[in-house]
């Protein structure tokens, strides 16, 4: 049996729902895209002093030799995160990628199995690195995924060919069987549901996205007020956005597909409920929302509450109101904001009530400013 069916096997055994085998040379269309709009990704180049992750400079992924001078193959392997429910309460609210785990510091069966297939490689003597290279491309090369105008990768065969999966790339310096590549969009030519769908624009055209638009870029990698603009269209979302795959058309029937409900998720849906997260310690913000949800640093708990506010504003009902009135005494100007912002935008007497009685003892001007906006239609 060949090393390249010996590792695909592998892969499989694992629980990885598809594998493939991708050439290494440079992806000059990866290059090409980033040095035609720059100003869209420069945001990441010092992403580590307001988020739980490294700096983010695209251009390093152009070429995988990089990151190891010797590499000869990808081998990509495709991981589903849709293959339980979730829990209702946080539909709208939080990304499923996300609530599933992917790649959060919890320790769960996703990480353990990127271990295993990395050590499974190592031990044949195969010099490895995970992650370094375009996942959606480098899926598309090694034939396990093709495109749609959302951006997203789609599954060829696995998760009834669904875009609810992710491609994660390993470079290696052994010279292995190429597969096939898949570089198309298989949407129909007329459809734009999902740029429909996006309610910032941030999907301006097929295969086209501004990432500093994007709902789940605002939700956390925003660092101080989401523009007042933003915040009606962001609905519920407190952590990513799933709006343009729960519009495509290639995604409805695995959505509607039974699956068993993910229990785990089941037990923890209450520690991120929107009131929750609104008044939330610092304690069960490290223990119970930090550990699965990262991207936001510890000590910026009140992007979160920022986040919740908005949501809350949105969702409109009046038993959150206590909750919000008790934000117009956070100790954060930018939670005090953002819920005042949410009041306004519920109205009624009791939200009125509360801004007026803030305003006269706000001492941030820009706290000051936020009431006295969200007065002018409460």
């Amino acid at each position: 049996m060949s090393l390249t069916r010996i590792i695909k096997e592998k892969a499989l055994e694992l629980g990885f729902v598809a594998v493939g085998v991708a050439t290494a040379e440079p992806f000059t269309l990866y290059a090409e895209e980033i040095a035609g709009r720059p100003e869209m990704y420069a945001w990441g180049k010092t992403l580590s002093q307001r988020a739980s992750v490294r700096d983010l400079d695209v251009t390093w992924f152009v070429d995988p030799a990089r990151f190891i001078p010797g590499v000869r193959s990808l081998v990509v392997v495709t991981d589903s995160y849709f293959e339980e429910d979730f829990p209702p309460s946080l539909a709208g609210k939080i990304g499923r990628c996300y609530l599933k785990g992917l790649f959060c510091p919890e320790d769960n069966f996703h990480s353990q199995r990127r271990r295993e297939l990395k050590k499974f490689l190592q031990e044949r003597g195969i010099k490895t690195i995970y992650g370094p290279a375009p996942a959606r491309l480098s899926g598309a090369r090694a034939g396990v995924t093709d495109y749609g105008k959302n951006c997203f990768a789609f599954a060829k065969e696995a998760a009834g060919r669904s875009s609810w999966i992710v491609n994660e790339p390993f470079l290696v310096d052994r010279e292995l069987e190429p597969d096939s590549p898949s570089l198309r969009v298989e949407c129909p030519e007329d459809c734009r549901k999902c740029m429909e769908a996006c309610p910032t624009g941030a999907l301006y055209a097929p295969l086209k996205m501004d990432p500093r638009k994007c709902i789940a870029y605002q939700t956390y990698f925003s660092p101080g007020e989401i523009p007042r603009e933003v915040r009606s269209k962001m609905g519920t979302w407190v952590y990513g956005c799933d709006l343009c795959q729960e519009a495509c058309p290639r995604n409805q029937k695995w959505m509607e597909k039974d699956k068993p409900m993910n229990s785990k998720l089941l037990e923890r849906a209450s520690d991120f409920s929107l009131t929750r997260l609104l008044t939330m310690s610092q304690d069960h913000y490290e223990k119970k929302v930090w550990p699965l949800l990262y991207y936001i640093r510890k000590e910026n708990r009140k992007l979160w509450q920022r986040n919740a506010a908005v949501a809350l504003g949105n969702q409109g009902d009046p038993r959150a109101i206590p909750a919000l009135v008790s934000a117009l005494e956070d100790p954060e100007p930018l939670v005090r904001a953002h819920a005042a912002w949410a009041l306004g935008k519920m109205g009624g007497k009791q939200a009125r009530g509360a801004l007026e009685k803030r305003r006269q003892l706000e001492e941030d001007e820009g706290v000051r400013k936020e009431i006295e906006d969200s007065l002018n239609y409460a």
